[in-house]
């Protein structure tokens, strides 16, 4: 990886900052931000072509990055250079984000008004609403945080995790407008994050940690663990934990296997039986911000917030990131898969807010094609994100609208009132 960054910055014409040149293990992810810090150096040097060479630099790090992306285009507005910034345009267009390019309004028009007038509605029409999606439960529980959905189909129960209030809640068909506690922070839960309902082992699995928004009580200790309950009686089967995690996120349950990915280290984890310990299937310092965890083409992919989607192989553990295609693969936070290997994932942290499905190639290295499945619903609402998603019969269930944004890290109230949360039923076939 080393000699990699080094080639990759002289085939640039650049030099790489002295963190990176002396740093023993140099990773995409620190190596981008030097550039994007090298970049603004440039920037307030008036050097354009420095930046707008580092700033490429960090593209091929981070293909589809929204925000280097909006820094070619700023460079290109300053630098005066009108076809640079209808280059940066297209690839936010190809990418799929939403851009407000009025600050270069004037220089592109003179350039070429009607070429400018295009961009600019195909950047709104990436934000059009796609897809449709029925509102199937509205919980009124507003210092809740709802953030995942697990949907079990022969009961047809919908099981859902709290952050702020460190629950498993169930709403019951019968019932889905009266939200039951089914497991909590008597079981040993702090915040819970991941969640899923597997039909093999019949439990209910949940991954739980600490962030800012879990309410902890005075000396209590922090930790993170990947619990098992009971399907039927609630119960706590039992509680994994392994050295090293920090926060357990995201993971998926196949054929009464698990596997976990840690948003805080650098690893993902796997739980070979119920019986069983936890153990790491993949540890590496390209690892950002570990997310969704999905299975297809004998494969393991996981979601890495500021990267993309890494592919982990199941035989020798070995890693490498799914080559994109043109749309940003950057900020996904859901990722699970269809029975036929296809990808559906959640994006929020860039914008369009969307659910999307991915079409891998042969060998699933690649990305060949991506589809919106689900943008700008009526209940995907401003000030708030969907986030994580559940597949099954042929249909996927969506926390539309997480009010991450109205819970500040600090715990001081929101200037607006938190929404009710929504969950969308959708159907893929």
């Amino acid at each position: 990886m080393r000699h990699y960054l080094l080639a990759l910055a002289v085939s640039l014409g650049l030099a790489l900052p002295a963190m990176a040149q002396e740093s023993e293990t140099p990773t995409p992810q620190s190596v981008a931000g030097e550039l994007f810090g090298l970049a603004n150096s440039y920037i307030g040097q008036g050097d354009h072509e420095a930046a707008k060479r580092t700033l490429e630099a960090a593209l091929a790090l981070k293909p589809g990055h929204p925000a280097i992306l909006r820094g070619l285009f700023i460079v290109a507005r300053r630098a005066e250079n009108a076809q640079d910034a209808f280059d940066a345009l297209d690839r936010m267009v190809a990418a799929g984000l939403v851009f407000d390019a009025s600050s270069g309004e004037e220089l592109l028009r003179a350039a070429d008004s009607a070429r400018f007038d295009a961009l600019q509605a195909t950047l709104e029409a990436n934000a059009a609403p796609v897809g449709r999606a029925e509102r199937i439960a509205r919980i009124d529980m507003p210092d809740a945080l709802i953030e995942g959905v697990a949907m079990d189909i022969e009961t047809d129960r919908i099981f859902l995790s709290s952050v702020a209030r460190r629950e498993i809640i169930l709403l019951e068909p019968f019932a889905r407008d009266e939200p039951i506690v089914f497991a909590d922070r008597e079981d040993g839960l702090w915040s819970v994050f991941g969640i899923a309902v597997d039909d093999r082992t019949r439990m209910v699995w949940a991954a739980s940690g600490v962030v800012p928004q879990t309410p902890l009580e005075e000396g209590e200790a922090e930790g993170t663990a990947l619990f098992a309950f009971d399907l039927m009686t609630g119960e706590l089967y039992r509680r994994y934990e392994i050295d090293g995690a920090q926060q357990m996120a995201d993971f998926v349950v196949r054929d009464g296997m698990v596997y976990v990915s840690d948003s805080r280290a650098p690893r993902v984890y796997l739980l070979n039986s119920v019986s069983g310990d936890l153990e790491v299937l993949a540890e590496d310092p390209r690892f950002v911000s570990l997310q969704g965890v999905a299975l297809a083409r004998g494969a393991l992919y996981v979601a890495d917030y500021a990267m993309g989607i890494w592919r982990v192989d199941l035989g020798d553990g070995s890693v490498s990131l799914v080559r994109p295609n043109d749309v940003s693969l950057i900020g996904i936070d859901g990722l699970l898969n269809t029975r036929d290997g296809r990808l559906v994932a959640v994006r929020n942290g860039s914008r369009p807010h969307q659910m999307m499905a991915i079409d891998l190639n042969a060998d699933g290295t690649a990305v060949d094609n991506v589809e919106v499945l689900l943008r700008d619903h009526v209940d995907m609402t401003p000030g708030t994100e969907p986030t994580l998603v559940d597949l099954a019969d042929g249909r996927a269930w969506l926390v539309a609208n997480a009010a991450w944004p109205l819970f500040p890290e600090d715990g001081s109230d929101p200037d607006q009132e938190r929404p009710a949360t929504t969950i969308l039923e959708m159907d893929l076939r």
